[in-house]
């Protein structure tokens, strides 16, 4: 991902575009957004509806899976249909993040800081940037591979996501679940990886050995359906 000016810049002029064609309140604006009837538009582009996905891995943690090139940031509180909610003193619309060509731009909807910098347009997200929310609620952003486009969100302060996970994991084509150091999901104690990828419409697991599959010998692709659970020699996980 470039750092300079240039490559932020080259971001922000076609997502402009792509603003004031779709015209929903997150394509309306690249300053900071307020306002009754810009927060319902958004809303409407947003999953609100949408069964959330999760994904409990014994003895690692949870974690929320969200499949969207865009995506709202908000409070955890009821009636709420934000992509990503967090227990804490924030707005019920936070912050809006759009991924386009394996990039991340924020765009910020209250008033937030990037890396202890106040920001109130669009800005290109690196790995290792913290956002804060207010005065407490922070989040840091992460690519852990270079492999893979998919994101990453864990909390940096003391607050939690709702429902109550570990992390969010922002689906873009693959996310790699291992002991490797870049693995999305780092699991110290399994002997090697299993990926998630994405395949037409849908999400597999590739398993290069055989695993149970709600109580199934798999081999292969396996197709990520809620309510499974995939157990291995040394590993096992389900989705809810």
């Amino acid at each position: 991902m470039s750092s300079n000016s240039g490559g932020l810049h080259g971001m922000i002029r076609p997502w402009r575009a792509f603003m004031k064609q779709q015209h929903t309140a997150l394509t309306r604006s690249t300053q900071a957004v307020s306002g009754e009837t810009r927060t319902r538009e958004l809303l409407a582009d947003s999953s609100a509806g949408v069964p959330r996905r999760v994904m409990w891995i014994d003895g690692v943690g949870g974690f929320l899976l969200v499949d969207r090139e865009e995506l709202v940031i908000g409070q955890a509180i009821s009636g709420s249909s934000v992509d990503v909610s967090i227990v804490g003193d924030l707005s019920r619309q936070a912050a809006a993040v759009r991924r386009s060509d394996g990039d991340y731009l924020l765009q910020p909807l209250q008033p937030t800081k990037l890396d202890g910098r106040p920001i109130d347009r669009p800005q290109l997200l690196q790995s290792g940037n913290v956002i804060q929310f207010g005065d407490r609620v922070k989040v840091q952003f992460s690519k852990p591979s270079p492999l893979s486009a998919t994101g990453r969100l864990d909390l940096a302060s003391l607050n939690r996501f709702k429902p109550n996970v570990d992390g969010v994991l922002l689906l873009a084509d693959s996310c790699i679940l291992g002991p490797n150091p870049g693995s999305h999901v780092v699991c110290p104690s399994w002997s090697s990886e299993l990926l998630l990828f994405r395949h037409a419409s849908g999400w597999y697991f590739r398993s290069l050995e055989e695993v149970q599959v709600d109580g199934n010998a798999v081999k292969g692709q396996i197709p990520m359906v809620a309510g499974m659970r995939i157990d291995g020699d040394d590993f096992s996980l389900s989705i809810e």
